[in-house]
C-alpha cells in the first residue's frame, strides 16, 4: 500500500495544508521516515519539503525562471520592421538583412504568431474608365437573363500553360492586400485552347506556335458544329427549342473577317462580350483548376501536354455545370465592384 502511494504521490503537487503537517512533525524532531508514515507522503517528499522551509520559511513553490526566451522583444521588432520596408524578401533574405540569430523554422513561427503569412503575388488586369463603363452596361444587362439562358451557352477561351511562372512572394497580414505583379519569364509552355459546355462536352486543341485568325478558324470548322450540331438553327428538332450561343472574347484573332464570315453564314449566334472580363468566363475557372493539378516543373513540352490533357480529360460535367450556375454571382460581382476587377 505504502509503494503504491509512493509512487501516485510523486506525479501529484503536496497540498499546502501537508507540507505544514510536516514541518510541524520535523521541528518536534521526527524523522522523514517517521513524518511520511503518519502524512503517507514519501520520506524523501518529506525531507525535501522541510529543507525548502529552513532556506525561504514558506511551502509554497517558488516561481521557475524556465528556459531563457530566444525570440526577444528585440528580434520580433527587427523582423517586423524589416517586413514593413521590403515585404518581398524570402525568409532568407529576410534573416540576412535584419542580421537577427535564429532559424528559419523560428522566424516563420515568429512571423505568423505577428500575423505576417507567405503570400503569393496575383495578376491583375488594367481597366480603364471606357472598359469599367462597358462591362457594368453589360452585366446590368445579363443579370435579367434567366440560369436556363447561360445553359445554351458555349464558353471558349485560350490559355497559355507555363511550366513554372515567376510569381513573387510577400509577408502579409490579413487586413493586407496581395500586390499585383506581371509575368516577365517562361519556363516550358504550351497554349491551348478550349471549350465547355453545360451537357458537359468539352474540347481542347493544343496550338503550335500562336492562335492567329487562320489556326482559329481551322479549329472551327474541324471542331465546332461536329460537336455542337444546334448551333446552327437548321439543326433544332421540335417546337420551342433554342439554339446554342456561341462565346468568346474580343481577341483580334477571333473578330477577323473570315471568322466572322463563318459563323454569320451559319447563322451562330454570337453572345455579345465586354473586353477585359476574364472573371465573367468560367473557362478561366476551368483553366485554374487545371494548371492546380500539373506539375511544377516538366523537362519537355512533351511531357507537359501529355499532362495537360490527361487533366482535361478528367475534369468531371459537375464541376462544370456549377461553374455555369455561377454566372449570376459572377455578374453581379462586377455590378458590385461597379465594372472594375472581381474576384472570379
Amino acid at each position: 500500500m505504502n509503494i503504491e502511494r509512493e509512487k501516485s504521490a510523486k506525479k501529484q503537487k503536496v497540498p499546502i495544508p501537508d507540507r505544514w503537517e510536516i514541518v510541524h512533525h520535523k521541528k518536534n524532531g521526527l524523522s522523514g521516515q517517521e513524518v511520511s508514515d503518519l502524512v503517507g507522503w514519501p520520506k524523501s517528499t518529506c525531507n525535501a519539503i522541510y529543507s525548502k522551509w529552513q532556506k525561504t520559511h514558506d511551502v509554497v513553490d517558488l516561481d521557475r525562471s524556465g528556459r531563457p526566451k530566444k525570440i526577444t522583444d528585440e528580434i520580433e521588432n527587427m523582423l517586423q520592421e524589416e517586413i514593413s520596408a521590403h515585404p518581398n524578401l524570402s525568409l532568407n533574405g529576410l534573416l540576412e538583412e535584419s542580421k537577427v540569430d535564429i532559424c528559419k523554422t523560428s522566424a516563420r513561427t515568429t512571423l505568423n504568431s505577428l500575423g505576417f503569412y507567405s503570400r503569393i503575388s496575383q495578376v491583375k488586369w488594367s481597366l480603364d474608365k471606357e472598359h469599367r463603363a462597358a462591362r457594368l452596361t453589360w452585366a446590368k444587362r445579363y443579370i435579367k437573363m434567366p440560369e436556363k439562358f447561360w445553359f445554351r451557352v458555349i464558353f471558349t477561351d485560350e490559355s497559355k500553360i507555363q511550366n513554372n511562372p515567376n510569381k513573387q512572394r510577400y509577408w502579409l497580414t490579413s487586413e493586407m492586400e496581395i500586390p499585383t505583379t506581371d509575368f516577365d519569364r517562361w519556363g516550358t509552355s504550351a497554349i491551348v485552347w478550349g471549350c465547355i459546355s453545360w451537357e458537359g462536352i468539352l474540347i481542347l486543341e493544343v496550338i503550335d506556335g500562336t492562335l492567329n485568325s487562320d489556326k482559329y478558324l481551322n479549329i472551327l470548322r474541324r471542331r465546332l458544329l461536329r460537336n455542337f450540331p444546334t448551333l446552327h438553327p437548321k439543326n433544332l428538332k421540335g417546337k420551342g427549342s433554342l439554339s446554342l450561343i456561341y462565346q468568346q472574347d474580343r481577341a483580334t484573332s477571333h473578330t477577323s473577317n473570315d471568322v466572322l464570315s463563318y459563323f454569320e453564314q451559319r447563322s451562330i449566334e454570337l453572345l455579345p462580350w465586354p473586353a477585359k472580363s476574364p472573371d465573367l468566363n468560367p473557362m478561366e475557372s476551368v483553366w485554374a483548376e487545371l494548371k492546380g493539378q500539373l506539375k511544377t516543373n516538366y523537362q519537355s513540352r512533351e511531357e507537359l501536354i501529355e499532362d495537360i490533357i490527361n487533366v482535361w480529360e478528367s475534369i468531371q460535367v459537375e464541376y462544370i455545370q456549377s461553374l455555369y450556375q455561377s454566372m449570376r454571382r459572377r455578374i453581379q460581382a462586377v455590378i458590385d465592384a461597379e465594372g472594375g476587377p472581381t474576384k472570379y
